[in-house]
């Protein structure tokens, strides 16, 4: 009974839109999980499809979650705050980017260097900016 409630009350702590962020790495694509399988981590709530991806993910949290907090690469490397899609993603080198639209896998494909060491070099100062408003 407390589980559910918590779920009810932390759905604005729902991470990526309730989408498995293993998925991406198992499935080469993104799923959304279920609330059947839910795991608190860091303040957020992520779902997952599996008990297995779940488990793989409380393994080895890092490895799984999206680079710089869930927000847009694109726009980390050009020095701005935007929303992560879930839609929108890509890994590369074995890690997790999202992005606010359709063209960010695209834009980070021809040069994935490229915006992989500017949204680094930028992190610090963008990780300090106030959050948008949610779309």
């Amino acid at each position: 009974l407390g589980f559910s409630a918590v779920a009810q009350a932390g759905d604005d702590r729902l991470a990526l839109k309730g989408y498995d962020p293993v998925a991406y790495f198992t499935e080469k694509r993104a799923v959304v999980g279920t609330s059947q399988y839910r795991h608190e981590w860091d303040g957020a709530i992520y779902q997952f499809v599996s008990a297995k991806h779940l488990e793989l993910f409380k393994g080895d949290p890092d490895r799984y979650l999206p680079q710089y907090n869930n927000w847009c690469a694109a726009s980390v490397a050009k020095g701005a705050k935007v929303h992560g899609n879930p839609e929108y993603w890509l890994v590369v080198d074995g890690r997790l980017y999202l992005f606010g639209g359709p063209i960010g896998p695209s834009l980070m494909s021809k040069d994935p260097t490229a915006m992989k060491s500017q949204a680094d070099d930028n992190w610090s100062k963008v990780s300090k900016l106030p959050d948008p408003p949610r779309q």
